[in-house]
C-alpha cells in the first residue's frame, strides 16, 4: 500500500497497515482522478484516507481496518459495487460501517435496498460529500450499529418515500417491493423493524404478516403499519408484534412515522 492506496491488480494476502479507524474513510474508486479529488475533499476536512481500486481490495481493507465510513463507486474493474455492498453488509465484521455510494449511476432505490447509508450521484462537490458523511457517521459516544429498518410497499414511489424518510434519520434502510420480496429479504437480513404504509391501500398487509410469522427467523420482527383507518376488533391481534399507527387527517406522514418508530424502539430498549 502506497500513500494510503493498495496497488491495483491482485488483491494480495499481506496485512494492510491501518491508520486510526476513528478518523479514516475508505474511498473505493478505480478512477485515479476521481479518487484523488475525493481524497482531497476528505483530507482537507481532517479525515485520514485509504483508497481501494477494486472490490477485492475494498472488502479486504474494510475487514482489516474497519474505517469510519466507506465511499463506494459502482463501476469497479473486478466486481460491481452492488456485490461489494452486499458482501460488506453480509459480514458481521463490516456490516455496521456506513457506506455512501458515489457513482455516475442513479440507482438510489437499489442502493438503499442493499443497505447503503446514502447515495450521491457524480459529480459530487465537497460540501455535499462532507454533509452526507457527517450525517451517516456515528457521533462521538454513539454506537456504530444502527437499527436496521425495512420499508415495504407495492408502489415504487411510496416505497422510495418511506426509504428517504428513514434514511434521513440515520436508520440502515432496506427496501422491499411488495410482501413476497419483503419476506424473502427479511429471512436473509433480519431487520429490527418492518415498516409499511397502507394509505393507498395497495400493499397486501395481511400477506406480509402471514409470511413473516410463518418462519421462525422472522416471526419476532416487529411490524409497524401506518393506517388511514381504524381496524375492527376481528383484525387486531395484540400478540402478533404489530404496531398500528393511525394517521390523522392533514397529519404529516414523516412526523408520524418517525415518532412512532422512536417510541417503539424506546419501549423495546426498556423491556430488554
Amino acid at each position: 500500500m502506497r500513500n494510503g492506496r493498495l496497488d491495483n491488480g491482485m488483491c494480495g494476502t499481506a496485512a494492510a497497515r491501518c491508520p486510526d479507524p476513528s478518523r479514516t474513510i475508505l474511498v473505493v474508486e478505480d478512477n485515479p482522478q476521481a479518487s484523488k479529488l475525493l481524497s482531497i475533499f476528505l483530507m482537507e476536512a481532517g479525515y485520514r484516507v485509504m483508497v481501494a481500486g477494486n472490490g477485492c481490495q475494498a472488502i479486504k481493507l474494510a475487514t482489516q481496518c474497519h474505517p469510519l465510513a466507506i465511499t463506494l463507486d459502482i463501476l469497479l474493474p473486478d466486481q460491481d459495487g452492488w456485490q461489494v455492498l452486499a458482501e460488506l453488509k453480509a459480514s458481521p465484521l463490516t456490516r455496521d460501517i456506513p457506506v455512501v455510494i458515489v457513482s455516475v449511476l442513479d440507482r438510489q432505490t437499489l442502493g438503499f435496498r442493499l443497505g447503503a447509508s446514502d447515495y450521491l450521484v457524480k459529480p459530487v462537490d465537497r460540501a455535499e460529500l462532507l454533509h452526507t458523511l457527517r450525517r451517516c457517521i456515528p457521533r462521538e459516544g454513539e454506537s456504530g450499529v444502527y437499527h436496521k429498518v425495512m420499508a415495504v410497499h407495492t408502489n415504487l414511489d411510496e416505497l422510495n418515500l418511506l426509504a428517504m424518510i428513514l434514511a434521513q434519520e440515520r436508520y440502515e434502510v432496506l427496501q422491499a417491493l411488495g410482501p413476497e420480496e419483503a419476506i424473502s429479504l427479511a429471512r436473509h437480513t433480519h431487520p429490527d423493524l418492518v415498516v409499511t404504509s397502507l394509505e393507498t391501500g395497495e400493499t397486501d398487509f395481511f400477506a406480509l404478516l402471514e409470511g413473516l410469522k410463518a418462519a421462525p427467523e422472522t416471526a419476532d420482527i416487529p411490524v409497524l403499519a401506518l393506517m388511514p383507518w381504524v381496524l375492527d376488533a376481528t383484525q387486531k391481534n395484540p400478540e402478533a408484534g404489530i404496531e398500528f399507527v393511525l394517521l390523522q387527517e392533514n397529519e404529516l406522514l414523516e412526523e408520524r412515522l418517525l415518532s412512532a418508530i422512536t417510541l417503539l424502539f424506546q419501549r423495546e430498549k426498556q423491556a430488554g
